[in-house]
């Protein structure tokens, strides 16, 4: 559970509420205080704040838009939210590891969204950084239509402060079409207008990153922006219930990139 991201797009702001309870009453929960950290990279050093501490059963909602003020940095990176004991210094050349055994089953928790005039949307999660070596494939059937604005979310995380650069490859999943090739960057939340590729209901559109992994959202924002959704993608890893599953995920990888090459 290392981490809680504090997103943040041009389209719409980012907010995180972290607790300091467990999610279940059967594993360890790390019952004492625990103080609130932010992280973020400036490109070279991975920067710290001491943000506040949480009592047992407090919890404290972070907004993206007040704590980048805080922060008194002039660009917009992911801001990562880490629960500890111990104090960190002011940079760092990798991200820290935890101090607390916290609950697993489900991981520990933040709530994480973005909000937009009277909107809001969450979900509940976490980010562990990614290795460097490794790739990314999913399917996107969350296109919406009815004055509805589309757009893909990809969000990297990794150990090094490095605004890594990579591509995300958009293809038609029926077809093999390709479709775009757009870059993105690690340590950042990447943001793809999706509606300018006039993708129809029956199409699946595919999105493949072959050096780079992180998690992929929908978002969709109604044109009066009164609306707002946040859905995601699970890694092919989790269409295996039982045996080797990541041996089941490189498979599947390696059968839809041998498929999805772009024509020169």
């Amino acid at each position: 559970m290392p981490f809680f991201p504090l997103l943040n797009t041009t389209k719409a702001t980012g907010f995180t509420t972290v607790y300091n309870f467990s999610p279940n009453n059967w594993e360890n929960q790390s019952r004492e205080k625990k103080t609130v950290w932010a992280i973020y990279s400036d490109g070279t050093k991975w920067k710290t704040k001491k943000l506040d501490t949480l009592e047992i059963g407090a919890s404290k909602t972070y907004y993206y838009k007040n704590l980048f003020k805080v922060l008194n940095s002039k660009s917009q990176p992911i801001i990562l939210l880490q629960l500890r004991k111990s104090p960190l210094v002011t940079t760092l050349d990798s991200l820290p590891e935890q101090e607390f055994a916290f609950t697993h089953i489900p991981e520990w928790r933040a709530t994480v969204g973005l909000n937009l005039s009277e909107s809001q949307t969450s979900y509940q999660g976490e980010i562990n950084p990614f290795p460097q070596k490794a790739s990314l494939l999913t399917f996107h059937p969350f296109i919406q239509y009815q004055r509805i604005k589309n757009y893909f979310l990809f969000i990297n995380t990794e150990m090094l402060p490095d605004y890594r650069k990579s591509s995300i490859e958009i293809y038609e999943a029926n077809s093999s079409k390709f479709i775009d090739e757009i870059k993105v960057f690690g340590n950042h939340v990447n943001l793809i207008e999706l509606d300018q590729y006039g993708f129809s209901p029956t199409d699946l559109p595919v999105f493949i990153s072959r050096s780079m992994a992180g998690i992929p959202f929908g978002l969709g924002i109604s044109e009066d922006n009164k609306m707002l959704s946040l859905e995601h993608t699970h890694p092919p890893a989790s269409f295996a219930i039982h045996g080797e599953r990541f041996k089941v995920q490189a498979k599947i990888k390696r059968q839809w990139f041998n498929t999805l090459m772009r024509k020169k």
